[in-house]
């Protein structure tokens, strides 16, 4: 199969390029910086570099652009797109791009597909991808793609745009709120440095997270908080879990503490199965994240002098 991949130099551009490359499909790599493009093509023998306008040459065209470059990207696309022909799009939102795809390229065959992993993955194997099929042509391009990831590993799951877009705002949305309160309260605290270098097992995996998402995705979960129509809905909602809880607090009440610890995780065991297991996957986590200590002679052997601990 002959694939047309826009934003081929991108992380995720070129993760799917090398991908499909090892599975030995023709490529038509396009990207607008072309000198990083022709880098990503030096790899893959045989892989083309091209524009606009060799998309018609493909059986199926892969959009793999920041989410504000969707409907830019698709305006120019769309002139250079055969009828019916195959084209999906793979950004974490998807009622803006289903929107452009009807709007610039009516004529096309259009799927709306959702990796939910990043360019670190080695693999499909484990992770979930979802479609987002609108229309009878659609979902028999979807039924497609789930037979052709499927053997890879990948969880493929169905659900319209709408849906996707109200279900990542708890997913990524939530996530990216909640790291970025964990990272805005600890530095106010004027103790995160020396906390971190006394971090237990839960801190450990918070600020891991909160670092990860903060330090290497700041302009992806940027553009999804934009993005995401709900995201304001699920900002509301913490807030009001965060008052909800400062009053607990102020009030000094062990007792309904607990009862409302209690209370949550009851709840979370009803509608989540793995919780059960969630207190040793995170020991799972935390033996993964031995192989980066937080001590301070990792810190020194970083270049950074770790706190001052007061005996």
């Amino acid at each position: 199969m002959k694939i047309a991949i826009i934003g081929a130099s991108g992380k995720m551009g070129s993760w799917f390029a090398a991908f499909l490359h090892t599975q030995g499909h023709d490529l038509i790599l396009i990207g607008r910086r072309p000198e990083a493009v022709e880098e990503v093509a030096a790899a893959m023998p045989g892989a083309m570099v091209g524009g606009y306008s060799d998309v018609r040459e493909a059986d199926l065209v892969l959009i793999s652009v920041p989410l504000d470059a969707v409907e830019s990207v698709m305006s120019a696309l769309g002139p250079h797109i055969r009828p019916n022909q195959a084209v999906i799009d793979v950004s974490s939102v998807k009622t803006a791009p289903q929107r452009a795809a009807d709007t610039h390229m009516p004529h096309a065959c259009f799927l709306g597909v959702h990796p939910m992993f990043g360019p670190g993955a080695d693999g499909f194997r484990g992770h979930n991808v979802i479609l987002t099929p609108v229309g009878e042509a659609a979902s028999a391009l979807a039924a497609k793609a789930k037979a052709y990831l499927e053997p890879f590993g990948a969880h493929i799951v169905c659900m319209n745009p709408q849906t996707h877009d109200e279900v990542m705002a708890v997913v990524l949305g939530l996530p990216a709120l909640v790291v970025a309160l964990v990272a805005r309260t600890a530095l106010a605290t004027g103790h995160f440095a020396l906390a971190r270098e006394v971090s237990g097992t839960s801190l450990e995996v918070l600020v891991s997270l909160t670092e990860s998402m903060l330090c290497e995705g700041s302009e992806l979960y940027g553009t999804l908080l934009a993005g995401l129509p709900d995201a304001p809905d699920v900002a509301q909602r913490l807030e009001e879990s965060a008052s909800h809880f400062r009053s607990l607090v102020e009030q000094g009440g062990r007792t309904a503490m607990i009862d409302e610890f209690a209370a949550l995780g009851g709840e979370l065991e009803k509608l989540d199965y793995r919780a059960a297991d969630a207190y040793a996957r995170m020991y799972a986590m935390l033996e993964a994240l031995k192989r980066f200590p937080s001590n301070p002679n990792a810190s020194e052997a970083a270049g950074a002098p770790p706190p001052r601990a007061e005996c």
